[in-house]
């Protein structure tokens, strides 16, 4: 968004800016008003359809609009934090979203005068905090809004005028609408005064409204009116109407509402509404009606009163009148008769078609009735016997209930219900002329009051039912049944002086009956001074103990009682407020913010923004050279506040998996999906050692000089000679290079310790080894080679070898066999010297041993001093010093490793199919020469263990992390110093050639060695460079970076949607078939006396043709799969397959040019070889063994021509022939078998004759 700061005189800077707003591309731009009144003289239309303005302001900020007419359009238009004053003008916002907020408005015109108007015909406006100081002119509006959608809060009007014609308050259309705390006061019109007109045509929803002193001929306090049957209708809370009065001889309303749809009025209070015609409360619904918690108070003047009338259209849904206060309603002269005009019941359809019949605003309604009538409380919804609804359904009842009804010169309540059913419940009525006039198909009145009537209760044509009623000081009979009316039910009625069915009520039983006479004013239309009236009954009042329960009470309902209050029950309070909330005003406008540009981060943007806002605030500052302090000190603020942009963006996006860039914040995301990220792992090398055979003699030399011999002795080998006949081993973690020099030097070191026998330099093998071997014959006898021993079948520098380790070795007459780790099959041919099949001899390499990528740092021993002879040592001598910090425990919880990465190593060598190792890190940590255990998550560590956990740091090394005493044990809270010991090396850099590790760093020495041995090797590393030789036959394999962050942002939520347990039996089954072990499995759930077992079949690949050792691993592989994916507290039994023979019989006629040998070894191969019709890898488990598919497989064998089934079932007792079915059924743990006599270990009979063909 950018952002224009407004300078005075305002026209001239609105037409400069307007002008370069219209060469804006479209987006959001920000007017920042001048402090100080600007004026404006003509009229101005400002803003662009393309383009999103906000005018913002601030105290001091005024906008006089003198004769001109200001109008703002846009995409989006704001008007914030201004107050305007308007002479012979007006304020004009259009747009598809208008935005109000803390504005404030005056206007005066000698025409039409509008303080602000809102037009959006298919937008929506939000105004929040808009004040209306004055409004005065021929005709009056506060607020003229029209708009699709409205969100009105804190709305203020006062002050209206109209000098001629009509005075509104407010003024709107809306389709929907919400309006909250809204306050309009002080409206007069010369024809007609509203103060808050709304015309919506879907749905409206009001809460907080205040009208007060409102006037004119015509006077409405607020009149809201929504068109939709289909609509959502209108929804009113907390209304407050008040001084309310027409001063001619016209309608005075003070609340008018009216939907087409459903309506629902909820705590509302209406007070002094004086007219001609007064009306408190117009409620009309063409569907449901609730109208509850609500008072209406002294509605009087005129020839005609009423303090409520609800009307309702004909529908099936209800109308409720509930918890509802009318009291002190007049009109002279007082009504002759109690019952309704007819009238109102024809007004109300038409009002319902005006209503639905409508499209545009304002709504309108039909003129009202002018008969003369005085009312309370008139509630009629009549249903006629032609009404199409009531072929619908049942109609809805209308409901009066809890309602006082107090001192009214005409007739207390009416009901019209037509053929509805109503129901009159804990009402009282208290000082009237006609008590009322009630009509119903079924009507049910109980628990009344009524109190001082002149007239009795006039009953229209119905069945009515009556309970627990009591009616005093009523001048003649109580009830009075109009024809056609039947009172069907009447116990615990009581009335004074009455005959049956009504009992004596004795005295009167209230606690404050006050005077039982009518007062005389109220026959005349006059009102008669205020008095206390309680019209509860006094404790253990004798008539309260008839009371009888009311049909249709259930048992939750209250026991049953007499009169309209029960003994435990206060009156209703009061609904008008004893203090009235203070008149809304606007609130006080905060000081505008600064103008942010949400995309300034660096620090050039950060300070353009700062200049452009001390344009506002700092006016007087003119000086903004490179040697003004201000400006000094605003770069200043912008460079940090640059650094503090960078640091909360990096916070930001660390705090997202597929955002952050830090390591440790992806695999922290990571973990939390539990999924661990790939750490890498060292690259791994076979290392052949050899001695030099010149540096080997000139040992020997010195060695036959020193004890004055001139040859060996007989039978004496020169390493024998050295050694004093003891073997030369090379120890383990013996340092190889390579013989670069520079920084990027690679350092392995041995696994184990190397037995050097020269014999074993180069073996020649005796036989070829063939693809799939597990051992070889070697060409001589080798009592060297011993189990554990690592060999390398090699073919020469450039080919491909093969690397096993020694398992069992047997010596024969002149060769020996050795055997290997069945894991480690040979991969293909490697062939004897002598064999005459062409390619590449191989040899075997026996002085070989594994090492692994690494460069040891650890702590120096004690009373270690580097030589010159020793320059690798000196340089790691350097090292070794940071391998004992000190950290203070009582405040680091992590300490950066000095040297990374931290190789990660997975001891031996890498199986031919074992491409994904995981590795150990290779670290220990002590403290204070305790040891300490690398653990992958303290989150499950006790508070005693001592452990810690290896995390990356924000700059890419290695940190380690100890517990907080909860989770983990902390370092004791004092100066600690820690022991560090670590190899260094990893990833895909060490994977070198062949031949390039060439270079012997240094040779731990062993005492427990022989000591001749290590005299041999305790030289100065030079003479011992010269006399071992080393170098890599084989290139070094498995060197792998950590995963890259990408591979952990795809991997990591991928991983959540597999499931980690086997929760149904068919989880079992698909968990297994994702291993490459497993070819087929079947589970299934097994009732056992004390739990359920999961019994799970598994058949392995190839597992027919298997050894045991191999079976026995893979079997091993399945249970510790089977161990990780149950849930706890379940059983699982793993158990193999039952091998199912079959007994088939074939005739096969074979071409005549085709071998009857190889087409019958073809058919057997077709049916139970390899990847045959009958292979369990194929058919697997419950694999039913289909008749047409065993005819196919054999048409499919070349120089076949036809085929005849002759024998076709199980190999069983009893077996049936399965000819005629065509299939011999296979259970899910079960798998079919065939194998012919060509397979050793048949379990079935294959029998194959063939006819025709050579033989």
């Amino acid at each position: 968004m950018s952002a224009r700061v407004l300078t005075l005189p305002l026209e001239a800077s609105l037409a400069e800016a307007q002008a370069a707003l219209e060469t804006t591309p479209p987006g959001e731009v920000e007017w920042v008003l001048p402090v100080g009144e600007g004026v404006l003289t003509t009229n101005f239309v400002i803003g662009t359809p393309a383009h999103a303005l906000r005018l913002t302001g601030g105290p001091g900020v005024t906008l006089k609009l003198d004769g001109g007419t200001l109008e703002v359009t846009g995409l989006v238009t704001g008007l914030s934090g201004v107050t305007v004053v308007a002479v012979d003008a007006g304020l004009v916002l259009l747009g598809a979203r208008v935005e109000v907020s803390d504005v404030t408005v005056s206007a005066t015109a000698s025409g039409d005068c509008a303080a602000m108007s809102v037009e959006t015909p298919d937008g929506t406006v939000v105004i929040d905090s808009l004040t209306v100081t004055q409004a005065k002119g021929e005709v009056a509006t506060g607020l003229r809004l029209l708009a699709t959608e409205a969100r009105v809060t804190g709305l203020s009007v006062d002050g209206v005028r109209a000098t001629v014609g009509d005075a509104f308050g407010v003024r709107a259309v809306c389709q929907r609408s919400q309006w909250a705390d809204v306050a309009v006061r002080n409206v007069m019109g010369m024809e007609t005064g509203v103060g808050l007109e709304l015309a919506g045509f879907t749905r409206a929803d009001l809460s907080g409204l205040t009208v007060s002193q409102v006037s004119g001929p015509n006077a409405t306090g607020a009149r809201v009116l929504v068109a939709r049957e289909e609509g959502e209708g209108l929804s009113m809370v907390d209304v407050s109407v008040s001084e309310v009065d027409a001063f001619g001889v016209q309608w005075s309303i003070g609340l008018l509402v009216a939907s087409a749809g459903v309506l629902q009025v909820r705590g509302f209070t209406v007070q002094r509404v004086q007219g001609g015609f007064p009306m408190g409360v117009l409620a009309l619904g063409g569907r449901s009606i609730e109208v509850a918690m609500g008072q209406v108070e002294d509605v009087s003047a005129g020839t005609r009163a009423t303090g409520m009338r609800v009307l309702g259209g004909p529908s099936l849904e209800p109308v409720v009148v509930r918890d509802v206060e009318v009291s002190r309603v007049s009109a002279a002269p007082v009504p002759v008769s109690a019952q309704p005009e007819a009238s109102w019941s024809d007004w109300l359809i038409a009002a319902l078609d005006a209503l639905s019949a409508s499209v545009v605003g304002p709504l309108t309604l039909p003129a009202f009735p002018t008969d003369a009538d005085v009312v309370g409380l008139h509630v009629a919804a009549p249903l006629g016997g032609l009404e199409p609804v009531l072929d619908v359904g049942t109609p809805g009842e209308i409901a009066v209930e809890d309602c006082s009804l107090f001192v009214i010169t005409g007739t207390a309540l009416q009901l019209e219900g037509g053929l509805r059913t109503a129901l009159v419940r804990r009402t009282e009525a208290w000082t009237s002329v006609h008590a009322g006039w009630l009509q119903a198909e079924q009507l049910l009145l109980a628990q009344l009051t009524w109190h001082r009537h002149a007239h009795g209760l006039r009953l229209g044509p119905g069945e009515i039912r009556a309970y627990d009623s009591l009616f005093t000081a009523i001048v003649g009979a109580p009830f009075v049944l109009e024809p056609d009316a039947e009172l069907s039910a009447s116990p615990a009625l009581f009335a004074q002086g009455a005959a049956p069915p009504f009992l004596e009520v004795g005295p009167l039983p209230y606690r404050t009956p006050g005077t039982p006479e009518i007062p005389p004013v109220l026959l005349t239309g006059g009102l008669p001074p205020p008095e206390t009236v309680d019209l509860r009954l006094v404790p253990d009042a004798a008539i309260s103990r008839a009371a009888v329960p009311v049909p249709g009470d259930g048992p939750r309902d209250p026991p049953p009682f007499i009169g309209a209050w029960a003994p435990d029950v206060v009156p209703g309070c009061d609904v008008r407020d004893p203090q009235p909330r203070p008149w809304l005003a606007a609130p006080e406008r905060p000081a505008p913010g600064a103008l942010v540009d949400y995309q300034a981060r660096d620090a050039q943007s950060l300070l353009a923004v700062m200049l452009e806002r001390a344009r506002t605030v700092m006016s007087p500052w003119e000086d903004r050279g490179p040697a003004d302090f201000t400006t000094m000190l605003l770069e200043a603020v912008a460079a940090q506040l640059d650094s503090l942009a960078y640091q909360q963006e990096r916070a930001v996006v660390e705090g997202f998996l597929e955002d952050a860039r830090l390591r440790r914040s992806v695999e922290d995301h990571a973990r939390g999906l539990d999924y661990v990220p790939d750490p890498g792992l060292s690259a791994t090398v076979m290392l052949r050692f050899r001695l030099d055979p010149e540096a080997l003699a000139a040992l020997v030399k010195a060695r036959l000089e020193e004890l004055n011999l001139s040859v060996l002795p007989p039978g004496t080998t020169a390493l024998e000679f050295l050694t004093g006949g003891g073997v030369l081993e090379i120890p383990a973690e013996t340092l190889v290079a390579n013989v670069s020099t520079d920084e990027h030097s690679l350092v392995f070191v041995t696994e184990s310790p190397l037995s050097y026998f020269p014999r074993l330099e180069t073996v020649t093998l005796a036989e070829s080894v063939q693809l799939g071997d597990t051992g070889a014959t070697l060409a001589g006898l080798y009592p060297e080679l011993e189990p554990g021993r690592w060999l390398i079948l090699y073919r020469g520098r450039g080919e491909s070898g093969h690397v096993v380790r020694v398992t069992s070795v047997a010596l024969a007459t002149d060769t020996t066999f050795v055997g290997w780790d069945p894991r480690r099959f040979a991969p293909e041919v490697f062939l004897a010297p002598g064999d005459p099949a062409p390619g590449p001899r191989a040899t075997v390499l026996g002085n070989v041993v594994p090492a692994h990528h690494g460069l040891p740092v650890t702590p120096l021993p004690e009373g270690f001093e580097a030589d010159s002879a020793e320059p690798f040592a000196r340089s790691l001598a350097q090292w070794r010093a940071l391998l004992s910090p000190v950290v203070d425990g009582s405040e680091e919880r992590e300490f950066a490793l000095p040297f990374h990465p931290v190789s990660v190593q997975a001891f031996g060598y890498p199986l031919p199919e074992e491409t994904s190792r995981r590795g150990t890190p290779q670290l220990q940590v002590s403290v204070e020469d305790d040891p300490w255990t690398l653990v992958d998550d303290l989150s499950i560590q006790g508070p005693g263990d001592e452990v810690f956990v290896l995390r990356a740091t924000p700059t890419g090394g290695a940190s380690l992390r100890w517990g907080d005493g909860v989770n983990g044990a902390v370092l004791p809270p004092r100066e600690t110093t820690l022991g560090l010991s670590l190899r260094v090396g990893l990833g895909t850099v060490a994977n070198v050639g062949e031949g390039v590790l060439t270079r012997l760093l240094q040779v731990p020495l062993d005492p427990q060695r022989s000591a001749s041995a290590g005299e041999l090797l305790a030289q100065s590393m030079d003479d011992v460079r010269a006399l071992v030789r080393v170098d890599n036959p084989l290139p070094a394999v498995e060197g792998r970076d950590a995963e890259s962050l990408d591979s952990i942002r795809y991997r990591a939520p991928a991983g959540v949607s597999q499931p980690l347990s086997a929760v149904t039996v068919d989880d079992y089954v698909r968990m297994l078939q994702q291993m490459p072990e497993v070819a087929g499995a079947s589970a299934r759930a097994v009732d056992r006396d004390l739990r359920t077992v999961i019994r799970v079949t598994v058949l392995l690949r190839d597992e027919d043709t298997l050894d045991r050792d191999e079976l026995l691993r893979r079997w091993a592989g399945v249970r510790s799969r089977l161990e990780e994916i149950r849930l706890l507290g379940v059983d699982v039994e793993a158990l193999p397959p039952k091998w199912v023979p079959l007994d088939l019989d074939l005739e096969v006629d074979a071409s005549p040019h085709a071998q009857a040998d190889q087409v019958r070894d073809a058919v057997v191969g077709a049916i139970a070889g390899d990847g045959g019709l009958l292979d369990p890898d194929r058919s697997g488990l419950n694999g039913d063994v289909q008749l047409a598919d065993l005819y196919q497989a054999v048409l499919r064998v070349p120089g076949v021509t036809a085929v005849r089934v002759k024998r076709f079932r199980r190999l069983e007792p009893q077996s049936q022939e399965r000819l005629e079915a065509g299939v011999i059924p296979i259970g899910p743990d079960e798998v079919a078998t065939a194998r012919g006599g060509y397979w050793p270990g048949s379990e079935g009979v294959l029998t194959v004759q063939v006819c025709g063909g050579l033989r």
